[in-house]
């Protein structure tokens, strides 16, 4: 107990240090308007207790009192933001941060955090996977890592992983000996991006239990400086925690040549048809640095009947599912196969107007048969 409550005061220095607000007291209806925060990137899951979403937030304010512009946050270090809600996302209250950079220099996340998941397990605790980027310098900011922590509760961080379950440093020949791209060593996640194309991909980690309740991760990634991929592992126990027992070959999409970036992967398993559902966020971005009004982002949806694909595109007018919505990162609250859709919500972009810029839209359905969006 006492190396918990260390903990526990540590995460608050690091909060305070990093101009985190507390809970915000007054709950959100019709989504997520934040007067404190800037959220972005969903992942959740549910339980007896309600639907747990989980974002990535920063404070709308500097330090020095000033107006943070949405467009320089990557400047600074965001953190895990947590809500709850008891009525299928009506109404949301504010848990508080969740889970922050690291604070050990050096670390594989004391730069900052990227999205991830988290997932309960078959003995009650809740695995946390999310990406760490390493503070290396100012010319590479996006060193990205997968790691992994615990979760007792879902509310607070009980145990960190001292390392990162993949680090394309340390792993480079294991993950570029499979196919996946990575830029040379020495220029890993450089602010220029890789070769004229985007930054580096490896992050976004998803747990999955399969109906073996063997733990499965998957994640964003490349195959070439200018070409989409996913990431597929298969985890085995380590200690209180979990390592990496086979990296797959690299996952392409059939439409993957419409897109530049693949992000936040997302898997769903309907028993009753043994289909898998992938759902991802896609961009066309060409370059570091381009203007985002040339950017086009979108939310596919995929079905397999096997993890490991192939995957097709659900729709027969192709994957799209969210294209002009101004909607991105979405994260299925809850499904439900009986009725053939699935309960989501989703983020709105900075592309969108003002009020609602980086905010959380209202609940909406996806209907799968015939696929279609639908705001209650």
């Amino acid at each position: 107990m006492p190396i918990l409550m260390d903990f526990q005061k540590l995460l608050i220095s690091h909060q305070m240090a990093q101009n985190i607000p507390t809970a915000y007291n007054t709950v959100f209806t019709d989504g997520i308007q934040h007067p404190e925060l800037f959220l972005w990137d969903a992942w959740s899951y549910y339980d007896q207790d309600g639907i747990h979403l989980y974002c990535l937030a920063v404070s709308r304010v500097k330090e020095d009192g000033t107006r943070l512009n949405p467009a320089e946050r990557n400047s600074f270090p965001f953190h895990i933001r947590h809500f709850s809600s008891q009525d299928e996302g009506g109404i949301w209250k504010d848990e508080g941060c969740f889970l922050t950079p690291g604070t050990a220099a050096g670390s594989h996340d004391a730069k900052t955090l990227w999205s991830g998941s988290i997932e309960p397990l078959t003995d009650g605790r809740k695995l946390v996977a999310y990406t760490g980027l390493s503070d290396v310098d100012k010319e590479h900011c996006f060193l990205q890592n997968i790691a992994l922590a615990i979760s007792n509760d879902g509310y607070k961080i009980d145990k960190v992983a001292d390392e990162a379950l993949s680090s394309p440093q340390r792993d480079w020949a294991e993950i570029t000996g499979l196919g996946y791209y990575l830029d040379h060593p020495d220029n890993i996640g450089h602010n220029d991006g890789e070769n004229g194309g985007p930054i580096m991909a490896w992050r976004d980690p998803f747990v999955f239990l399969d109906t073996e309740n063997k733990i499965h991760l998957f994640w964003a990634a490349k195959i070439d400086a200018h070409k989409n991929a996913m990431a597929h592992a298969l985890l085995e126990k380590d200690g209180d925690l979990f390592r990496i027992a086979r990296l797959f070959p690299p996952t392409t999409l059939v439409d993957g040549a419409e897109y530049t970036q693949l992000e936040l992967p997302k898997i769903l398993y309907d028993q009753s048809k043994n289909l898998y559902y992938l759902i991802i966020s896609t961009c066309n971005r060409l370059f570091e640095g381009q203007s985002d009004d040339e950017v086009d982002k979108k939310v596919r949806l995929y079905r397999s009947s096997s993890l490991e694909g192939p995957w097709e595109p659900w729709g027969k007018n192709g994957s799209v599912i969210l294209r002009s919505e101004n909607l991105f990162g979405m994260t299925v609250l809850k499904p439900d196969f009986k009725n053939d859709r699935l309960l989501c919500i989703a983020p709105y972009t900075d592309a969108a107007p003002d009020e609602l810029s980086l905010t959380f839209s209202r609940v909406f359905y996806v209907d799968l048969d015939p696929v279609d969006v639908i705001f209650p």
